[in-house]
């Protein structure tokens, strides 16, 4: 099976169809330059063909990488701030090799933080603050989809994250909302608000949450869940708070809430799901001492273009708001679970 070396950073790409070990047949992308640069065989090209977002700039603080050096930003957040870069449809696969550097370019010291997506599915969450601000790598090997290009998107990480509208949702009828302490200094995956996780739900008389989720289509569809189990009480020793996840009647194992004041994010993707309503059920497992507790949950479908452009969100609480998430046709819909 024929592979492709295809190196993406927050300052370079680099793509080859022949042996990843063979530089000669690479595409090299100096992402932010503005002009062509060599590197012994390695010829680095300017971004400008591959996106029509962003603006071009030097960092402040040079690394011995020049291709480190210069970057592109996207101040812009109502825009896909996307990268397409052209893809062999033969070739199976793709080795992406990502680099990432702030070298504080906006004299801000103010690393940001940002995840990338590749064709409308999150690859990884990056921190520029890790490695102490010095540049460092991912990389990935990614199976081409056939459609001839690739679009990496970048979505960057701020006051809550992702440009998500988080609103209330309805509580349950057989639940009572339990407000607690948490830990607001830790950081949580797809770093949710401080307020979101303080709050929870928790059923009253019953060992059951039922939540439901409205979606635009009663097609199957795929769909992407991520839960945030927030433990508010503190548990004795032979206290266990456990609980079986279902979506839509199909089983999702098992979660156990953490120790008090923790939150544990769990995710579930892909999930096939039919509108125009999930179900989800947290139901208390046969070990389990406690009821099931929740603080919030997200709930991300794929919509085709014209219902996108056609559908108008419930005036419900339980359905909140909803905008563009990093795709275009990735549309979240962002459920807080208090009163």
């Amino acid at each position: 099976m024929n592979e492709t070396k295809f190196n993406f950073a927050h300052h370079t790409f680099e793509l080859c169809t022949d042996s990843p070990s063979d530089i000669s047949g690479w595409r090299s992308i100096d992402c932010g330059t503005n002009r062509t640069q060599y590197e012994g065989m390695l010829q680095w090209e300017m971004d400008s063909s591959y996106t029509e977002t962003g603006l071009n700039i030097l960092v402040q603080n040079k690394t011995t990488r020049e291709e480190l050096n210069t970057l592109r930003f996207f101040p812009n957040n109502i825009q896909d701030n996307c990268y397409s870069v052209p893809a062999e449809t033969l070739i199976a696969r793709y080795i992406i090799r990502a680099g990432f550097y702030y070298g504080n370019y906006d004299g801000l010291s103010r690393p940001p933080a940002f995840s990338l997506f590749i064709n409308d599915v999150i690859w990884t969450t990056i921190n520029t603050a890790k490695n102490n601000g010095e540049p460092f790598y991912k990389e990935i090997m990614y199976e081409s989809n056939g459609s001839g290009v690739f679009k990496i998107c970048l979505v960057q990480i701020k006051d809550g994250g992702y440009n998500r509208i988080w609103s209330k949702g309805v509580t349950p009828y057989n639940c009572d909302n339990i407000t607690g302490l948490t830990d607001f200094t830790a950081a949580h995956e797809n770093y949710p608000p401080d307020p979101v996780l303080k709050d929870s739900v928790q059923p009253r008389g019953t060992d059951t949450i039922i939540l439901t989720v409205d979606v635009p289509e009663s097609a199957p569809q795929i769909a992407y869940f991520v839960f945030y189990i927030t433990e508010l009480f503190e548990k004795d020793t032979d206290e266990r708070r456990t609980m079986i996840l279902e979506i839509d009647g199909q089983d999702h194992g098992t979660v156990e809430a953490p120790s008090k004041g923790e939150t544990t994010v769990v995710t579930k993707y892909p999930v096939i799901v039919s509108g125009p309503t999930i179900n989800i059920t947290l139901t208390r497992d046969k070990n389990s001492t406690l009821p099931p507790m929740i603080a919030a949950m997200e709930v991300f479908t794929k919509w085709a273009t014209h219902v996108k452009q056609n559908y108008k969100a419930p005036s419900s609480g339980a359905a909140g708001g909803f905008i563009s998430f990093a795709f275009s046709l990735m549309i979240p819909f962002v459920l807080l679970l208090v009163a």
